[in-house]
């Protein structure tokens, strides 16, 4: 392998993917449950850019049934879609919905604001990198 490619295998493999609730692709203002488009996000050590936007449907279209409203089965679409991300950010999440989001292993942070600051502050305070423990 040459030097280039390992270079590129490294960067690839420090690329981390984030998930943002937004209509706009500039305003984290979207409800989790509402969300249609979810920006997926690459982050690393240099910054963030945007990949791509994923569509589906939203968890609170119409009435949640009574029994079990945030099952696994419910949720299991989105946490497919989101399969590959480490994080979330949306401007309001609650808590069933996050407890379903942190089971599967993704993290949730809640916020409203300019996608880019919010961006930028998980990038500087390194947020990605603290773990609970």
């Amino acid at each position: 392998m040459t030097d280039e490619k390992a270079a590129a295998a490294e960067d690839a493999r420090d690329v981390r993917l984030l998930a943002v609730t937004t209509r706009d692709g500039k305003v984290v203002q979207e409800h989790f449950g509402h969300a249609r488009h979810f920006h997926i996000v690459e982050i690393d050590e240099h910054g963030y850019r945007y990949r791509e936007t994923r569509t589906s449907v939203p968890l609170c279209q119409g009435e949640l049934p009574q029994e079990a409203p945030h099952s696994y089965e419910r949720f299991k679409p989105v946490l497919e879609l989101l399969a590959d991300c480490e994080a979330l950010v949306t401007a309001q999440i609650g808590p069933g919905a996050a407890a379903q989001l942190l089971a599967s292993g993704l993290r949730v942070f809640e916020g409203r604001g300019l996608v880019t600051d919010i961006l930028n502050e998980i990038v500087d305070g390194r947020l990605l990198d603290q773990h609970e423990g």
